[in-house]
């Protein structure tokens, strides 16, 4: 058995003992969909349990395969990530639970309770779509959340209204503008050196009216064998933010740490990780 992470790349086997202290005594800990699989099977034994996830679809008709066991109700019950809430039509489901929702609620993304609130409203949709009422459950450690109450008391209407004060309190999207710069390269020292170059450029052209934020590494530090880092432009207005990349952008080409890095501008960004 092996261990790898999907984002990264890095490969290994499954450790047998603590690196540091050399203890054998090891305990699998979280919430992935093998360990939610084997919990299941010990609970519900001799119940065909349908596991969809980049794993177990990665053969050549895999997923059709597994799709087609949970329409016809071979499968009774189904395990995922977020690709099972998008686009399939399960008329047989009426209970759907969100495992640790506290994700959406805490993300390291200013967009991750918008995205949390999207996917329950999702799933919800695939409970009971046909004669039979359905049912939701969210695992919360935090069920007074005000985005979470507003979510379940008002519907996406009401998060809506709750998390557009808070990120006018924030001074975050969309009573902002953004530009993201971001940077990569397979030496961990390059991304930061070319955006602390690209910040003294910034601060240099601008007359003050943008807030030049970072560098600092990416959430996801490091992705498919590249060190990833970002820096943060933030505006009240987008005249000024423009007015800005258009003089920065330039700039950006012509410096020589930038020969080091692939890097991008991403106006207004879906995502900041």
């Amino acid at each position: 058995r092996r261990v790898r992470c999907h984002h990264c790349g890095a490969e290994r086997p499954l450790p047998q003992q603590c690196p540091t202290c050399g203890g054998e005594d090891l305990r699998a800990l979280g919430q992935g969909t093998e360990r939610m699989e084997q919990a299941l099977e010990r609970h519900f034994p001799g119940v065909e349990i349908a596991r969809i996830d980049r794993d177990s679809t990665r053969r050549k008709g895999a997923m059709e395969s597994l799709l087609d066991g949970a329409r016809t109700g071979r499968s009774r019950i189904l395990i995922g990530t977020q690709m099972l809430a998008k686009g399939h039509h399960f008329p047989g489901v009426t209970l759907v639970g969100v495992l640790d929702g506290d994700q959406g609620l805490y993300g390291a993304d200013f967009r991750a309770g918008e995205r949390m609130a999207q996917l329950i409203v999702q799933v919800a949709g695939r409970a009971g779509r046909a004669e039979r009422p359905g049912e939701v459950l969210v695992q919360t450690y935090h069920p007074d959340h005000p985005l979470l109450t507003a979510l379940l008391r008002g519907g996406y209407a009401g998060f809506a209204t709750q998390a557009l004060d808070e990120r006018r309190a924030a001074e975050l999207p969309p009573y902002t503008r953004l530009a993201l710069l971001r940077a990569e390269a397979p030496a961990p020292e390059a991304p930061i050196a070319f955006l602390e170059a690209a910040r003294a450029s910034a601060l240099h052209l601008g007359d003050g009216a943008v807030a030049v934020l970072g560098p600092v590494p990416a959430p996801m530090e490091r992705r498919a064998g590249r060190y990833r880092a970002q820096l943060l432009l933030q505006s009240a207005g987008h005249a000024a933010l423009q007015r800005l990349l258009a003089a920065w952008v330039p700039a950006l080409e012509g410096l020589k740490s930038a020969r080091r890095v692939r890097w991008s501008v991403d106006v207004d960004p879906a995502d900041t990780l």
